[in-house]
């Protein structure tokens, strides 16, 4: 597994095209919650709420902010218009690199990582999360996962268990 950081949305789309991979998926909220045209507190459509759905089901393994929050508001809109485009060709899912963490009860991205792959040490916080998305990913190809949320809405998709790191095992034998 080779991680890497590349910061512009073109620079990402010509990877993805250059790639061409089965399943892409992204540590960001990929639509808005029901009722809702925008992300902003003062528009008619704030009575819609902050959260998805996905976002509800998944306090069960921890918090997570609202999607009107300044960052998360940054990272929807940008995740939202990349997914857009990238779906026009591929696959796409949302997932959520920490929650998937807790799942598999790894300790930490790197530790858990390098039992399947040579990781290097200099791997920033970002790679390593890419990193356990495309496991994600992986598992989601496998048949190996949980989808949480409304499909109408927007589902946020995680390993179902631990047990799905039986498909590396039987990858790497």
């Amino acid at each position: 597994m080779k991680l890497f950081t590349i910061y512009y949305d073109d620079e990402i789309l010509d990877l993805i095209n250059r790639l061409k991979p089965d399943v892409i998926v992204i540590d960001a909220p990929l639509s808005l919650p029901k009722g809702r045209c925008c992300l902003e507190k003062d528009c008619k459509c704030a009575v819609g709420g902050h959260f998805r759905q996905a976002e509800r089901d998944i306090r069960q393994y921890g918090r997570v902010l609202p999607l009107t929050f300044m960052g998360m508001k940054m990272l929807t809109l940008r995740g939202v218009k990349l997914s857009n485009e990238i779906k026009k060709q591929y696959m796409v899912l949302e997932s959520h690199p920490h929650t998937t963490l807790k799942i598999l009860k790894f300790k930490d991205p790197y530790s858990g990582l390098n039992q399947y792959f040579n990781i290097s040490s200099e791997a920033t916080e970002h790679e390593l999360d890419g990193g356990i998305l495309a496991l994600t990913g992986l598992f989601y190809l496998k048949n190996c996962y949980n989808e949480l949320g409304d499909p109408e809405e927007g589902t946020i998709v995680l390993p179902t268990d631990e047990k799905c790191l039986d498909i590396l095992n039987e990858f790497f034998k």
